[in-house]
């Protein structure tokens, strides 16, 4: 306990920077929604419950680790970068299910991110993504560097096509599809800021990636497992090995941090937010224990209802929990 309150003495300026964007960050998107809910009479219909929460937790995940990112260069986030980030979060989910849950073309998808402008909407869902896809054309300075970072991930996203299957896949191959994932969304998402990553960012930025898929599948591991998808976490035979190999990956991407050319503050700076969602990540993974410790050590998830398994990180209690988790990583 002491070791953690010296921590948060020693480390709080940099918790005041990383406040003072998160607020940002919530007038920010505060506004976005002002302008553009209106505009859908059907709101509630067209993004249901589920997404409007996945909206939310991707929209201050990526924004936080990416105002650390930024602190990592020693720099504070633009407010153009911030409102890029915002838009590129709010549309993830969007973008998601049109390659899990609804059939669209290709030449849609691409359409979309690439030339928002131009694109006339079908449905009021791709007016939705339009919403976002032209406010993030508005804010990312090099646009065709952006797009072609977008491709890569639009081709990782359509090879985890191949992870719905009813035969049980290698887990290296699972793995090496999930992190080609994870590693192509982090790798734009910091290509969007205004400076672009140099090689020795560019590979830590894909270990990190790697990192984020692990966090993304835990929390979504009811709704891939209901799915037939199989990722970092689904199927799970056993919760302290999912969290052992989440933890493995946790500790390369810190030693690829460390050995870097920033300086340790800045290295700080960058790894404190980065810590605190890792620090919900094993949040979960410990809900995940303490349903497996209720079925005799085996993890039974047809046994387990939504609320079980449903880690709210809208609660206080949740986010305190998570920070303290954080400081221990």
């Amino acid at each position: 306990m002491l070791k953690s309150v010296v921590n948060i003495i020693r480390f709080l300026p940099f918790y005041v920077k990383l406040y003072m964007d998160y607020k940002r960050v919530l007038k920010y998107t505060r506004q976005l929604f002002k302008e553009v809910k209106p505009k859908f009479q059907n709101w509630d219909v067209l993004i249901d419950a589920e997404n409007q929460r996945r909206m939310r937790g991707y929209i201050l995940i990526q924004t936080l680790w990416t105002a650390g990112f930024c602190l990592l260069r020693g720099e504070r986030i633009k407010n153009n970068e911030l409102k890029a980030i915002v838009n590129i979060s709010a549309l993830a989910p969007l973008y998601d299910d049109f390659f899990d849950k609804v059939e669209m073309p290709s030449q849609k998808i691409h359409a979309l991110v690439n030339t928002p402008f131009d694109y006339k909407p079908d449905s009021d869902i791709e007016m939705l993504f339009l919403e976002f896809s032209q406010r993030i054309h508005k804010n990312v300075q090099d646009i065709p560097f952006y797009l072609e970072n977008a491709k890569n991930v639009f081709t990782a996203q359509y090879e985890s096509k191949k992870l719905v299957s009813k035969n049980l896949l290698d887990r290296d191959f699972v793995k090496e599809i999930a992190f080609n994932k994870g590693g192509a969304t982090v790798v734009c998402m910091c290509n969007m800021l205004n400076k672009k990553l140099s090689n020795e960012e560019h590979k830590l930025m894909l270990q990190l990636g790697g990192v984020a898929q692990y966090l993304d599948d835990i929390f979504d591991l009811r709704e891939d497992y209901l799915e037939g998808r199989q990722t970092l976490a689904n199927p799970i035979q056993n919760t302290k090995v999912l969290k052992r190999c989440f933890l493995d990956e946790i500790r390369k991407f810190k030693r690829g941090l460390e050995i870097s050319a920033y300086t340790k503050p800045n290295q700080i700076a960058f790894y404190i937010p980065v810590s605190y969602v890792l620090g919900a990540t094993l949040l979960c993974t410990k809900r995940y224990e303490l349903l497996e410790d209720k079925t005799n050590g085996v993890f039974k998830i047809d046994q387990y209802s939504r609320d079980d398994m449903v880690l709210d990180m809208d609660r206080w209690s949740n986010r305190i929990k998570a920070f303290k988790l954080s400081l221990t990583l």
